[in-house]
């Protein structure tokens, strides 16, 4: 996905005011370096580049500042919600698979089952494979409430073996007898993966006499308005990454915050806090990270985690590190892995944390997703809210505000790596 718009050039004007922000546009338009990017006009973008809306221009502001998740957001997919409570339905390929609860002879029919409801899978013609011993069953007898065993033929083409307490069962196919009924359907449920939009508000406040006064820094109420901006755009990205997803109604109002990546990450999370990184348990969290989803995926991640990666790397040549073209704007290392490839960028606002230094989180960008309200005619997008002081006050309010949530869908495809600050050769 990185590969397509691969050396996408990233406007970087800001689209707050229509006239007089020179200074505000030589500014913004200085990468981390303090270099000075060449001035670009509306007509000198790709067909379909212009964002044409308040989030997306906002975003392409700070392609190479703290806020790498949300810029990168600007490029990807954006579904509205018409509602602050949104779910996702989804659905992956089916787990035909189940673990042997207790020691079972050879010579047993009736096989216990570990897990909740773990022979609904199962039905009357399955073959099953001990993945342990390679003894194949057959599956005579659809399961029953409470699903917790099933009845089997032992040894079918096979040699019938003792079972093991948490062998694997595999389904490798049905089997019938000719002219057989039409078997039972085997069906699954969509899982639900719930979310809310959160309100971010962030405020410009002058008084009238300060916005009059002359500056040879250039006009306050412009300075303002891009340092709020960037303020905005930096919480919001902490929410993406840290929320805990609340409604709150205890309040007159409810008040909601959206789950972040921290919290909706379950699948593969590895610590290595207390065990150090080494190559071959980052191996073993990378394989599980590429068996879904994209074979190319995007790294954020703190200086100290990213220090430890380089020293897998200058040790383990059959790794390779090598620089790329800007992708989605933004600089990124690509990291051969024997898996996929994964993009890498420093994020800074772990960077500057002491704690989260040595965090990161690996995403899926197929599989993400910003939810702005957005009904009814109310935009709830990014946009800029002016006068919004009291009548009669001798000063100027407005704001920035956004209403919007996170979706991650696929959870498993992504991962979170915490404590990554010893590497273990």
């Amino acid at each position: 996905m990185f590969s397509k718009i691969r050396n996408f050039v990233t406007p970087m004007y800001l689209a707050l005011v229509a006239s007089g922000l020179w200074l505000l546009l030589i500014n913004l338009l200085r990468d981390q370096s303090g270099l000075v990017l060449g001035l670009r006009g509306t007509g000198d973008w790709t067909t379909g580049q212009r964002p044409e809306n308040w989030r997306e221009e906002i975003l392409l502001q700070f392609p190479n500042s703290p806020i790498s998740l949300t810029a990168l957001m600007s490029m990807l997919k954006v579904e509205i919600t018409t509602d602050p409570k949104f779910n996702i339905f989804t659905k992956a390929l089916p787990v035909q698979r189940a673990t042997v609860s207790g020691s079972h002879s050879s010579a047993l029919t009736t096989i216990a089952l570990t897990g909740t409801t773990p022979a609904k899978p199962f039905k009357k013609g399955h073959a099953l494979i001990n993945e342990r011993t390679l003894e194949v069953i057959w599956v005579v007898a659809d399961p029953v409430s409470p699903y917790a065993e099933i009845v089997v033929l032992r040894g079918k083409g096979s040699s019938a073996a003792t079972m093991n307490d948490l062998d694997g069962l595999v389904v490798v196919g049905t089997h019938h007898q000719e002219g057989a009924a039409v078997p039972t359907a085997v069906t699954y449920d969509p899982s639900v993966v719930t979310n809310y939009t959160q309100i971010f508000r962030t405020a410009v406040f002058l008084t009238k006499t300060a916005m009059a006064t002359k500056l040879r820094t250039g006009s306050d109420m412009l300075e303002r308005q891009r340092e709020t901006l960037e303020i905005h755009a930096i919480e919001r990205e902490m929410a993406y990454i840290f929320g805990t997803g609340v409604e709150d109604t205890s309040g007159p109002h409810p008040e909601r915050t959206t789950k972040g990546f921290v919290s909706l990450i379950t699948t593969n999370v590895s610590d290595f806090s207390s065990t150090g990184l080494d190559i071959d348990s980052w191996e073993t969290f990378l394989e599980d990270v590429f068996e879904d989803g994209s074979n190319e995926k995007l790294l954020l991640g703190g200086n100290t985690m990213l220090t430890t990666i380089n020293k897998v790397a200058r040790i383990h040549g059959e790794i390779q590190m090598t620089p790329t073209s800007e992708t989605y704007g933004l600089m990124m290392d690509r990291y051969r892995t024997p898996y996929g490839y994964l993009m890498i960028r420093q994020h800074p606002l772990f960077s500057k944390n002491p704690t989260f230094r040595s965090w990161g989180i690996v995403i899926d960008t197929q599989y993400l997703v910003d939810r702005p309200l957005n009904g009814n005619g109310e935009n709830r997008d990014t946009q800029y809210l002016e006068n919004r002081h009291n009548p009669g006050d001798d000063a100027q309010k407005d704001e920035w505000l956004t209403e919007s949530g996170l979706e991650l869908q696929f959870e498993g495809v992504n991962g979170l790596v915490k404590g990554a600050s010893v590497f273990v050769p």
